[in-house]
């Protein structure tokens, strides 16, 4: 009860909150498409699903396999990050203040692994400041993106207000040049759509899949 009384005196609360709020928004309006535009529903779930599991190529390739607008997959792309960042920003702040409000283990493991991460790189960033930390964000690389380099925000003492507005306007810029990017190859994927969503989704099973049975038997 004491750690709950904490939680809601502190600033990471409001943020986490919003991020909450724009997660409900993100789901009714995939609950619209679900019934209205049942055919772009599917495309925004694999986006929306690749992207968490895979990362920012994975999603923006079935969009752009998808003929999806530019202008729609850049703020649907961002839209995903931004929930993210909002979400387990805050989260990662108030673990590390001992904070003891995050329970479920496979997010704590997750936490764990992205502090380490994010103290490992911190050093080298902070020698560069906000320009180190935009071209972390830019980096597609694992452990490294928008979520990771909030974190090493955090760690290098900047505020906030600060780190979100750094690391959300670098997902921005990452976003229109892997889109710019990956649409060189846009024929090749308009050819092979089906399959990219069926391999990715079926990669998707098989992580489950094995995240389950690693846990309840090994």
């Amino acid at each position: 009860m004491k750690n709950k009384h904490l939680f809601f005196k502190h600033s990471e609360s409001r943020i986490l909150s919003f991020g909450l709020f724009l997660l409900v928004v993100f789901l009714f309006l995939l609950a619209l498409s679900a019934y209205f535009h049942p055919d772009e529903f599917n495309v925004l779930l694999s986006m929306a699903a690749s992207n968490i599991i895979f990362g920012r190529m994975a999603g923006l390739s079935i969009g752009i396999s998808s003929q999806m607008d530019t202008t729609e997959l850049i703020a649907f792309s961002l839209f995903i990050e931004s929930i993210m960042v909002l979400i387990l920003y805050p989260l990662f702040v108030l673990s590390w203040k001992s904070l003891h409000v995050v329970t479920y283990a496979p997010l704590n493991d997750f936490l764990k692994r992205s502090q380490k991460s994010a103290e490992k790189y911190q050093p080298l960033i902070k020698k560069y400041g906000i320009i180190g930390l935009v071209f972390f964000v830019l980096t597609p690389f694992a452990m490294t993106g928008p979520v990771v380099g909030s974190f090493v925000g955090y760690l290098m003492g900047l505020s906030h207000l600060m780190t979100l507005i750094v690391v959300l306007f670098s997902t921005l810029i990452a976003i229109i040049l892997w889109t710019y990017f990956i649409k060189n190859f846009e024929a090749t994927l308009i050819i092979y759509s089906d399959t990219l969503i069926t391999v990715l989704s079926a990669a998707a099973i098989v992580l489950l899949l094995w995240y389950v049975i690693k846990r309840r038997f090994m």
